[in-house]
């Protein structure tokens, strides 16, 4: 037979690795598995397969064995905000806690990032018998592949959302623990005047909840955060936004910021503005997640440990991939509040404005 070049791109398969160690399929595939101690198989026999073998570069079709086998030890993760910025510090980060998280627990991590196909097509792909099981990241509840998903028997686990339909298990951090620690810091810290950047896009999920749940957490302190005091903000111009805010008759001693990269944004802005940041206005995030941006301060903001995340996520995924029958999880990560250099008193001369 011709022997196949190094340049050859084709895999070699196991029919070609017989004939030129002129033996068997069977042979071949016992020899390369290791299982041909019992067949009483030569030694010459084994060295000239494992010539063949290394002289045609032959590998095995992992995937074809992992199929067979029923297991690929590949897991999936898919964001369904169906995007990837450049430099995206939370997305990056998110991505490289869940590859860590899943090569300590012996899988590869598969990372979705082909955005261009329709719900079923992406149902499709992700159900193709790739991966073990799925992490779907922060899906809406009326998102088209959750009704996809449920039909088939692919494992999966929600990271930073909830199954309406309580079939999935899921993890997220606890946005109402985070919340509730940016409002006390903020009462604590004398202010009472307190505007909210939320998103200007009406599905942003974490936006509306974070926003949502900070007013009803103020009021239960005895402060109205009215809807003025609540202003959409996108990739727009955060110096004309905050231009505008910090020229009201009464303008906030402190503004909260949906996630960090805004509180960056917002931040980079006041610096533009001459606004001193803490004694004119303090600024709160949420993440703890430190975005490149002109500013010398690091943003207050809760702090949310993306590493336990993933590693609780990868774990409850490869016991259902292992096929154990446990409850319905809905796993809540434990989150922490850090100051950083953008949080102050509001100062007196604020203080005597709302009297």
């Amino acid at each position: 037979m011709t022997k196949k070049s190094s340049l050859q791109t084709e895999r070699a398969t196991l029919q070609e690795v017989a004939s030129l160690a002129r033996v068997s399929i069977t042979t071949v595939s016992l020899v390369l598995a290791g299982k041909a101690g019992n067949r009483r198989i030569s030694e010459d026999t084994h060295r000239r397969v494992r010539s063949a073998a290394e002289e045609l570069n032959y590998a095995p079709n992992l995937l074809t064995r992992s199929l067979r086998r029923g297991r690929t030890h590949i897991l999936s993760f898919f964001s369904t905000f169906r995007n990837r910025e450049e430099d995206d510090q939370y997305m990056d980060r998110m991505v490289a806690a869940v590859e860590n998280a899943g090569g300590h627990a012996g899988y590869d991590v598969l990372v979705h990032c082909n955005f261009n196909r329709s719900p079923k097509e992406i149902y499709q792909f992700l159900n193709g018998g790739l991966a073990d099981g799925l992490l779907l990241f922060a899906p809406r509840p009326d998102d088209p592949l959750l009704p996809l998903l449920r039909k088939s028997a692919l494992p999966v686990v929600i990271v930073n959302g909830r199954d309406p339909e309580k079939m999935y298990p899921s993890v997220a951090d606890d946005m109402e623990t985070g919340i509730r620690l940016v409002a006390d810091a903020l009462i604590r810290n004398g202010h009472r005047r307190i505007a909210a950047l939320s998103s200007n896009e009406p599905a942003s999920r974490d936006s509306i909840e974070r926003v949502v749940f900070l007013r009803t957490i103020l009021r239960e302190g005895g402060l109205e955060m009215s809807p003025s005091e609540i202003i959409p903000l996108g990739s727009g111009d955060a110096v004309k936004a905050m231009a505008s805010l910090m020229e009201r008759p009464e303008p906030p001693t402190a503004v909260f910021c949906w996630h960090d990269r805004l509180a960056y944004r917002v931040l980079a802005a006041c610096e533009t503005l001459g606004i001193q940041i803490p004694d004119e206005l303090s600024v709160v995030g949420y993440d703890g997640i430190h975005w490149p941006s002109a500013t010398r301060h690091t943003a207050a903001s809760v702090k949310v440990d993306l590493n336990s995340l993933a590693r609780k996520a990868v774990e409850i995924l490869d016991r259902h991939v292992m096929g154990y029958q446990i409850p319905l999880i809905e796993a809540v990560e434990p989150v922490f509040f850090t100051d950083g250099t953008s949080l102050g008193h509001a100062n007196a001369m604020q203080r005597s404005k709302i009297k």
